[in-house]
């Protein structure tokens, strides 16, 4: 929603805005700066005093000007040949690979990475050593708004520039670079963002308040929240009793836009998209507890980056149709249901986890019953 005269730029509805901040980073007069709402999530707000008209920010919003996306050449089933190198990934350790080897040829990447203090945005990364903050999955979005500066000054220097984020993030930077062509761009099959806010939320206080704390989601594909201090841990928390994870497989802590994602569907508007291959059966690829990653190859970029390498990856073509079953968000958008809206609701009157506890007091117990029968 936008304040200000009859005529001035129109950005998207906020239940359609995905806060890629391409809106600001096209404004040439600095009009458009960002507010937070309840749950933590940003949306932008145009200074009617400052806005000239110009409405770049309408044809550049990816929400407003829908991009056209390709269906994939086909699926590929893969994990690094390193060992070592997979164990330390979330899912096969394709993307520390791709970007390993990106950069290595002179290539620049740019990924999120979790910063002190506790922040989760994107960086410009130029060494293999600043690949090291990308590792790993960060389920809570990530601020595009100091990158794209340096991302433009990357392009017009010609230099390769691979760019790694969300689909909604994708759709953000084609729409602000679309001209060149030494962009590479790889979407995440993406289940949906939480806010930083949230998370903090389910943290014991200070945690999230100094920078000596380093933080993970995922130990390859086990799911557990975990908080080191000098590389030893201070904080863990089982899946089985995780308020943040039970918000977030339940889809209650998604962004607005997030329950109508454009972007959810078989048709990719970046070169390649990875995620976790689920459900995989493969005589060739047995050993999936160890993580595989599903890459969708959707264009001749795509094609290119991933012929570059063949040679590190234990890899096999698999059906679209299995790629696509056991991921539903390449399918259709996580549908909001009526515990979601109670959990927005509630949340801004009485916290995080009041707000969980009345939305899903059945997950709850039944992950608590099935844990300790386990156990038995």
């Amino acid at each position: 929603m936008i304040l200000g005269r009859n005529n001035m730029a129109n950005l998207c509805d906020r239940s359609e805005c995905t806060g890629c901040a391409a809106c600001a980073a096209v404004c040439p007069r600095g009009a458009i700066s960002f507010e937070k709402d309840k749950l933590g999530f940003s949306y932008p707000i145009i200074d009617k005093a400052l806005c000239v008209d110009c409405k770049r920010c309408e044809k550049t919003c990816p929400s407003l000007v829908k991009q056209k996306g390709n269906f994939p050449q086909e699926a590929i089933a893969c994990h690094v040949m390193d060992e070592s190198e997979r164990l330390k990934s979330s899912s096969g350790g394709f993307a520390t690979l791709l970007a390993t080897k990106f950069v290595e040829s002179g290539g620049v990447v740019y990924g999120c990475s979790f910063e002190t203090p506790m922040c989760v945005k994107h960086i410009r990364c130029t060494t293999v050593g600043d690949l090291l903050k990308l590792r790993g999955s960060k389920y809570v979005q990530s601020s595009l708004n100091e990158i794209y500066v340096p991302l433009q000054q990357d392009l017009k220097k010609n230099m390769k520039v691979l760019f790694i984020g969300t689909p909604c993030q994708v759709a953000g930077v084609k729409s602000k670079f679309s001209k060149y062509d030494n962009l590479f761009v790889v979407d995440l099959v993406c289940h949906g963002i939480p806010s930083l806010q949230l998370l903090h939320d389910t943290l014991p206080w200070g945690l999230h308040l100094t920078d000596e704390y380093q933080f993970s989601f995922r130990n390859n594909i086990s799911y557990r929240i975990s908080v080191q201090k000098n590389n030893k841990p201070v904080y863990e928390r089982p899946l089985y009793k995780d308020i943040f994870y039970k918000g977030f497989f339940n889809g209650l802590i998604f962004r607005t836009s997030c329950y109508r994602c454009f972007y959810a569907k078989p048709e990719r508007i970046s070169d390649l998209t990875i995620g976790d291959f689920w459900g995989l059966k493969s005589e060739k690829i047995t050993d999936t507890e160890k993580g595989v990653s599903l890459v969708l190859v959707n264009t001749k970029n795509g094609e290119l980056l991933l012929g570059k390498l063949g040679d590190k990856l234990v890899s096999e073509r698999r059906s679209l149709q299995e790629a696509f079953k056991k991921n539903a968000q390449l399918n259709h958008p996580y549908r909001e249901n009526f515990r979601a809206k109670l959990f927005r609701n509630i949340y801004p009157l009485f916290g995080y986890k009041c707000a969980i506890w009345a939305s899903v007091p059945d997950k709850l117990i039944g992950s608590r019953i099935k844990y300790k029968l386990h156990k038995k």
